[in-house]
């Protein structure tokens, strides 16, 4: 399956800095972070639906606190990951 990312999503994945942790390690924990959620898309599938009207046909998934806004293709062989945002971020 073929993972693609939204500006808006990719965005978000690209502000996750800390102030506790040097730039590399920051480098390296997104390389996992990336990873980690693209495996369990892989696993939960279809299995959470989004219970909003706006994300009619999303899916979800929390990966590390941070929640996964995703839908596939219509055949199913491209995954694209809509939103992403920590858990205790407003939206």
């Amino acid at each position: 399956m073929q993972v693609k990312w939204t500006k808006q999503a990719l965005e978000g994945f690209n502000n996750i800095r800390s102030k506790h942790f040097t730039l590399e390690e920051t480098i390296q924990y997104k390389k996992v972070l990336a990873s980690r959620i693209h495996e369990k898309i892989s696993i939960l599938g279809t299995s959470m639906k989004v219970e909003k009207s706006e994300w009619e046909g999303s899916y979800k998934v929390l990966v590390d606190k941070y929640i996964v806004y995703y839908s596939f293709s219509e055949d199913r062989s491209t995954c694209y990951i809509e939103y992403f945002k920590h858990f205790r971020q407003n939206r």
